[in-house]
């Protein structure tokens, strides 16, 4: 049988079935063209965090056998002082460590993740990758997390861009562990038969879900919105993983009540608070969508790892339901931080009066960051941020269609509000592609026609959310009985 490797091992703690079919190549995967970016970046962390380990060599090679041979051979020469990137293998397991360091006689494990918490799921990783390790190695007495420090900025030497946590006692009591559990499931990883399905809270985002506990049910249990851990439990304890099936005695909230109504009855719920909600909207109205950007390593100067920088925006204004909407736009200059051309522009376009629609809370935060960032412009952001109205927030409590199972998302209720309006046609057609798209630009890997050609697809796609806001707006209205 073939290697089981760390991410197989780590889904089966959570989902034997679905590790069984990772580990047989049976799921497909969506990749987006933000993944590219994920990984150019962590392949420059990595490289960066070798910089401090002096007298290190990388093991590269083309199969596992050869990566297991340079292993060994580096780690029993006493002239390397560090091995990047090497590989072990155990009783069918492999792991790849980022950096396998000797100290005298010891080994010290160093995992390198581009975030900057030490999150529970970095200490499950270190203990699988630490017990294969081992297993072949000994004397390891240290496995340490190195994540981007908040202190960092460009200039800085490369040595401030890390933070080091020292968590081998975490990771050595998990390893054992996972030293106790291999057994059984390497015997149910080689089984030609799958483990039985059960239904888990983990399972509702599942890439396997229609394939798995959910197929060929239409209206799933966790169609209903914010189902809670004890809900869903009382309702698995009475094997029912349909709405329709949901009975009386389960406590549900009234958008849970609902959506249970849509389904059972076959109709639209419609508030009728609905049109209320609606009438509270100011003419004229302005249609607002942010589009940001968010690296690992800074884009620009006095900008620390992970910060979140809003790079562009779409706005409408429509003076009535009825009238063709303006159109005005902003783009960042992506050789620099541009927030505050991006604000300046901003408070110019959108005028003083009149509601701001929006579709989830993300651009106030923004403004709010933005009002923050500059006090001579606080007093007329905080302004704009005080006009906001939150149309998914009017969605969700006051408009309910089978069709959305249980999600409020623009991308999941706009082909079924307007049908005729999608992403499809467009270059970039979701935020995490326009995120690398700016990106891209921002570390200097596009020539000039990649960056004109990249800006007018980053300008489509965020003017096509703000029209989307503009045609929800006036369904809903139309829904409400609102006369144009």
């Amino acid at each position: 049988m073939r290697p089981i490797n760390k991410s197989v091992f780590i889904k089966s703690l959570d989902c034997r079935r679905l590790a069984w079919h990772l580990y047989r190549n049976l799921v497909e995967r969506d990749r987006l063209s933000g993944d590219d970016f994920l990984i150019y970046e962590s392949k420059k962390i990595h490289s960066m965090a070798q910089e401090l380990f002096a007298g290190g060599i990388q093991v590269k090679a083309a199969t596992l056998q050869e990566a297991l041979d340079k292993t060994k051979e580096f780690t029993s020469n006493p002239e390397i002082k560090a091995v990047f990137e090497p590989v072990f293998e155990y009783n069918g397991f492999t792991a790849r460590a980022d950096i396998l360091s000797r100290h005298g006689d010891e080994w010290h494990i160093t995992e390198v993740k581009a975030g900057n918490k030490g999150k529970r799921k970095y200490i499950i990783d270190m203990a699988y990758t630490a017990l294969i390790l081992s297993k072949n190695i000994k004397n390891i007495s240290k496995s340490k997390l190195m994540l981007m420090s908040k202190d960092f900025r460009l200039g800085m030497p490369v040595e401030r861009l890390f933070s080091e946590t020292d968590f081998t006692t975490e990771v050595f009591t998990k390893m054992h562990e996972y030293d106790a559990i291999c057994p059984d499931i390497k015997a149910m990883l080689e089984n030609e038969i799958p483990p039985d399905m059960q239904l888990k809270m983990c399972c509702k985002n599942c890439p396997m879900f229609k394939q798995c506990t959910g197929k060929d049910i239409d209206f799933h249990i966790f169609d209903l919105p914010r189902l809670s851990h004890t809900s869903f439990d009382q309702l698995c304890s009475m094997n029912i993983n349909t709405i329709k099936d949901v009975p009386d005695c389960v406590e549900l909230t009234e958008t849970q009540k609902n959506v249970k109504d849509c389904i059972i009855n076959d109709k639209i719920f419609i508030s009728p608070n609905l049109k209320t909600e609606l009438e509270k909207i100011n003419f004229p109205v302005y249609y607002l969508d942010f589009e940001s950007v968010m690296t690992i390593y800074p884009l620009y100067q006095n900008i620390c790892p992970h910060t979140q920088i809003v790079t562009q925006y779409s706005l409408h204004k429509a003076s009535n339901l009825s009238d063709e909407p303006e159109h005005f736009e902003f783009i960042a200059d992506h050789t620099k931080d541009d927030r505050l051309s991006l604000a300046e522009n901003l408070i110019k376009d959108i005028g003083e009066e009149g509601s701001i629609i929006t579709y989830s809370s993300f651009e106030h935060q923004i403004l709010q960051h933005l009002a923050g960032l500059y006090p001579h412009l606080h007093e007329k952001i905080s302004k704009i941020s005080s006009r906001i109205v939150d149309l998914e927030a009017i969605l969700k409590s006051n408009y309910y269609d089978k069709q959305f199972h249980g999600k409020t998302s623009i991308k999941k209720v706009l082909p079924i509000m307007i049908p005729e309006m999608n992403y499809n046609s467009l270059e970039i057609a979701e935020g995490g592609s326009a995120l690398s798209a700016f990106a891209y630009m921002g570390v200097g890997l596009y020539n000039e026609e990649q960056i004109a050609e990249t800006k007018k697809n980053l300008l489509e796609y965020c003017k096509q959310d703000t029209l989307a806001l503009v045609k929800m707006h006036r369904f809903l209205a139309q829904a409400a009985s609102i006369q144009f």
